[in-house]
């Protein structure tokens, strides 16, 4: 008889599903269970410290969600508690001047290759969005282009022909769609949809050079996470001879890839770039950098009257706030002087993903794990995929469903949205249990006829 596994993992968290009960009267549920979903078991953490969390009921988990990767040194890392605490000694929020934003910025600006000026949000949304902005003010055009699968966020231009909304139109040359209702079409119409690795995603900026304001890329797709070096520098070609801004969104890539991000490591640099999860320590927190030239109506000039009209106004009352900025600098700083972290990472997924294809080849399992440097997607397919439409199949979407809470099951917190991320904490014996997660899942999913 084929195990209910949800009924199974919801034995062993009475306390959690107590919490559970309470939450459903007062939360949404996306704000309880992950998206799209609700499950009878969900485990409310506790506490966590490196690469473990505890929940409500002592079970404790390898964590590879990482807070969906902003924690590349692991829950609770001293240089990271020590900072906020101090910080808040000195007050939470001024939303006046104060030194350790620009400290912050000053430790961006040294890192980042096409940072010149930085300017702070409260999360990678707003660093999108303002963006955005921004380069159609300094370029006086409206659209943008952006690619089919990529994730900008949950504003009105990002959420269009995401990972979430359905394709429509041939790959090489896919339609706008919304992802969700709510979307006006006006949004929609501003947006051109084009393709990561397609030769017609170049020719449709050409084409249409004279109404684009920028074009907007993750350098590694959240959603589809490969190697596109060759891509992106023949972007980066293209966007410079049509005089269109090149945006990277470097919200997962940034300080993770390496510690200049993508930039660094594939040699590219644009003409502006958004940051969020790992620059904020932990806190929320998100970033626009850029070159003088690109982020010039942002730059005030000291004359109120005429700033007032010709420069964007992009304030939030947290933004740059001083826990975050210190928070945040620490872990910069940290980052740039231990070196050894990034090697020790990229290992970790690379062995993890190198033990569990092996397995699968010898079981017969249609699965592979996607991704680059230090974090990757489990997909039930055979191949590497050539496009994120090849990721959306139903089947292979449900069965990441039930693989989730099997890995939950099996003392391995692997999230709704499945991306995994390693950490500075993690060790080999993390791997280990991570391994053998995979394997015995897939194995009772196989059992119990799932596949």
């Amino acid at each position: 008889m084929p195990r209910d596994i949800e009924k199974l993992s919801a034995e062993k968290l009475p306390r959690s599903g107590e919490i559970l009960e309470r939450a459903r009267k007062v939360l949404l549920s996306p704000q309880v269970t992950g998206p799209f979903r609700a499950p009878r078991s969900v485990a409310f953490v506790k506490e966590a410290r490196g690469s473990r969390i505890v929940d409500f009921d002592g079970n404790e988990y390898v964590d590879v969600t990482m807070a969906y990767g902003p924690l590349i040194l692991g829950h609770a890392h001293p240089v990271v508690v020590e900072a906020a605490e101090r910080a808040i000694r000195s007050g939470t929020v001024y939303a006046i001047a104060h030194e350790k934003e620009v400290r912050w910025a000053e430790v961006m600006v040294d890192a980042i290759p096409c940072a010149e000026r930085v300017a702070f949000t409260n999360s990678g949304t707003e660093a999108t969005m303002h963006a955005l902005k921004v380069a159609r003010a300094r370029t006086g055009r409206d659209r943008i282009a952006k690619f089919e699968g990529g994730y900008h966020g949950v504003h009105e231009y990002a959420q269009v022909s995401s990972i979430l909304a359905p394709q429509m139109g041939p790959v090489e040359d896919p339609q706008s769609v919304p992802d969700t209702p709510g979307i006006p079409q006006a949004f929609v119409d501003q947006v051109l949809t084009l393709s990561y690795r397609q030769p017609e995603s170049l020719e449709k900026i050409e084409k249409h050079r004279r109404e684009l304001a920028a074009v907007i890329i993750e350098p590694v797709p959240s959603s589809f996470p490969v190697e596109m070096g060759e891509f992106l520098r023949e972007l980066r070609r293209v966007t410079r001879e049509c005089g269109v801004l090149l945006i990277f969104d470097e919200v997962i890539s940034g300080f993770r890839l390496s510690y200049g991000g993508a930039q660094q490591h594939f040699g590219i640099t644009p003409d502006i770039a958004t940051y969020g999860k790992i620059m904020g320590g932990g806190f929320p927190a998100g970033a626009i950098a850029g070159s003088v030239d690109a982020l010039e109506p942002l730059i005030t000039s000291g004359d109120p009257l005429r700033d007032m009209k010709e420069k964007l106004l992009i304030v939030g009352t947290f933004s740059g706030n001083p826990v975050t900025a210190s928070a945040g600098t620490a872990v910069l700083e940290y980052l740039r002087d231990h070196p050894e972290i990034y090697p020790h990472i990229d290992g970790l997924a690379d062995r993890i993903k190198r033990e569990v294809h092996a397995f699968c080849a010898e079981q017969g399992f249609a699965f592979r794990l996607i991704g680059l440097g230090s974090w990757f997607l489990p997909h039930f397919v055979e191949a590497a995929p050539a496009s994120p439409r090849e990721l959306r199949g139903l089947d292979n979407l449900l069965r990441g469903e039930i693989l989730g809470s099997y890995m939950r099951y099996h003392g391995v917190y692997l999230p709704d949205l499945h991306t995994v991320f390693t950490s500075a904490a993690h060790t080999e014996e993390d791997a280990d249990r991570i391994i053998a997660a995979f394997e015995t899942s897939l194995l009772e999913m196989r059992e119990d006829g799932l596949l």
